[in-house]
């Protein structure tokens, strides 16, 4: 995996936080390609797909509408190939709505080139995620 690769993925990973939802926004555009799609999963919901820059405008307005604040912060990144990553993350929230802190352990599968996030999907677990672009452990 290129370095390059490695720190955009980083990068994503960080800028995924509320406390400055602007920067964020540009954080994300920055890193993601024009015609990217985002796969959005939950265990309580059902997935749900953001294309283009609009559609991560789209997903970051939809984060700040469930959650009142929220972070991610990465565990490991691994190698799957040239092109391809798989990352862990905590995920910490605070619900909109109820006030209730969670925290997760999730997974997301990234596809980029030229430096530019083309595909991406996040997983429940990291064995989803590894299962999902062909790896066993």
């Amino acid at each position: 995996m290129s370095r390059e690769n490695v720190e955009v993925v980083r990068q994503v990973i960080a800028a995924h936080r509320s406390d400055d939802l602007e920067a964020a926004k540009e954080a994300f555009l920055a890193l993601w390609d024009p015609s990217c799609e985002y796969i959005r999963v939950t265990a309580a919901l059902e997935p749900q797909t953001y294309r283009g820059h609009d559609g991560i405008r789209r997903y970051l307005s939809d984060m700040a509408d469930d959650w009142e604040e929220w972070q991610a912060e990465a565990d490991e990144i691994l190698d799957v190939d040239q092109d391809t990553v798989v990352a862990t993350f905590r995920f910490r929230a605070t619900g909109k709505d109820s006030g209730v802190p969670v925290e997760a352990r999730l997974a997301v599968m990234l596809v980029l080139s030229r430096g530019k996030i083309l595909r991406g999907r996040t997983y429940p677990s990291r064995e989803e995620a590894i299962e999902a672009v062909g790896l066993r452990e």
